[in-house]
């Protein structure tokens, strides 16, 4: 009874440090009225206050001073409510400091279709999800935040799961972070914005030719198409371009780039963009919505996290200091940790899918152009994307 006494009495407290309340005035008197605690909740993993904010208050007053739970109870709290009612989850666990890269952990939780790894909660629960059914992510992130980690870790999980039925095209302006995949099957690397222009030409085709396909068989997604006895199967194509925002005064590039995300989900072909400091000129209108699924690691304030998660979210990625956590954002909003992949556990893990060209110390060298056209089927019995 004394231990619950303890916990309300620090609800309330909070409440009045942060002046959350109604106030009532009468002839002689001045008179305070503050949330209604109606219930206390604790188990194992979260204390569970309900409450109640009186008739008067304006719930913004709540959502303006709701640093104060932060204050009172630590930054693992969750507060949701409709303007009237309240609960307040205050979590005893913590996210892991440094989660290391399992892959035989995470199996498990890869079903059909397009996998993409996400990270553990503060349950220990593992989060992925099905870019097939969610398509297109944004990762953004500062520099030492964990956003590159986090892609390295997206590819080489995507390589490891061997999809006989998936095409990785990977974009690397600055030719820093994607050197790792060179000579990967059925991986295609661009450190130039002429490769990349030539990338984005052939998926453009490439698309018209599904689209064309879907029309004529009457039917309205590539993975439906790929079922029908005869047809020659069309793989998945993943196009992943780091710091996009390089990219941004070419039109005749972003212009492609957005139209894979207006008609690239019924195609099979997806996006994965990211970027350090998220730019609204970059992530406006349609490319904006269509990256539906967001990863925000710290960034460097809340009007840039407002960028990534969007505005009107109560998350702040600006008041993330811990590399490697992350907000997921999906049907909901989680933090995350992602898994921690070393470069070189990278290359080790990757050797076995290398496929490289045999090189004539002799001869002269000469850097060839890529030449873009769907990569090889690799064998599988049965498969059948899904």
């Amino acid at each position: 009874m004394f231990k619950q006494f303890a916990q309300k009495a620090k609800l309330s407290n909070a409440f009045k440090v942060a002046d959350l309340s109604h106030t009532i005035q009468s002839k002689n008197s001045v008179h305070k009225r503050y949330p209604a605690i109606l219930e206390i909740r604790e188990n194992d993993e979260f204390m569970q206050y309900v409450f109640m904010i009186p008739p008067g208050m304006n719930p913004k007053e709540l959502a303006k001073k709701e640093y104060v739970f932060s204050q009172v109870f630590g930054s693992n709290y969750e507060l949701k409510g409709d303007g009237l009612k309240y609960s307040l989850k205050i979590h005893k666990h913590e996210l892991d400091k440094l989660l290391h890269y399992n892959f035989e952990e995470m199996l498990p939780h890869f079903k059909s279709g397009l996998p993409i790894v996400a990270g553990k909660d503060i349950h220990g629960n593992f989060h992925c999800f099905n870019m097939v059914t969610n398509p297109h992510l944004l990762v953004a992130g500062e520099t030492g935040s964990g956003k590159s980690v986090m892609l390295r870790t997206i590819l080489t999980t995507l390589i490891l799961l061997q999809k006989p039925n998936l095409d990785l095209y990977l974009a690397d302006m600055k030719r820093s972070e994607f050197h790792v995949f060179r000579h990967c099957q059925n991986v295609v690397v661009m450190t130039k914005k002429a490769e990349l222009m030539k990338c984005l030409k052939f998926i453009s085709e490439e698309m018209k030719t599904r689209g064309d396909l879907l029309d004529a068989h009457e039917v309205a997604h590539i993975d439906d198409y790929n079922k029908i006895k005869g047809v020659e199967k069309k793989k998945y194509i993943l196009l992943c371009i780091d710091e996009v925002v390089l990219l941004k005064k070419d039109v005749a590039l972003m212009d492609i780039v957005e139209e894979v995300s207006v008609i690239g989900r019924a195609l099979g072909v997806f996006l994965i963009l990211s970027m350090q400091r998220p730019d609204s000129k970059v992530l406006e209108g349609q490319l904006k919505n269509n990256l539906t699924v967001r990863y925000a690691f710290q960034h460097s304030d809340k009007i840039n996290s407002d960028i990534t998660l969007g505005r009107g979210t109560k998350e702040d990625a600006g008041k993330i200091k811990d590399a490697g956590k992350f907000y997921f954002k999906n049907e909901s909003i989680l933090l995350l940790q992602a898994p921690f992949l070393e470069l070189e556990k990278a290359k080790e893990l990757l050797e076995p899918f290398k496929v490289r060209p045999h090189i004539n110390v002799d001869a002269e060298i000469i850097e060839e152009e890529q030449d873009f056209e769907p990569l090889p089927m690799l064998e599988e019995e049965d498969d059948e994307p899904t």
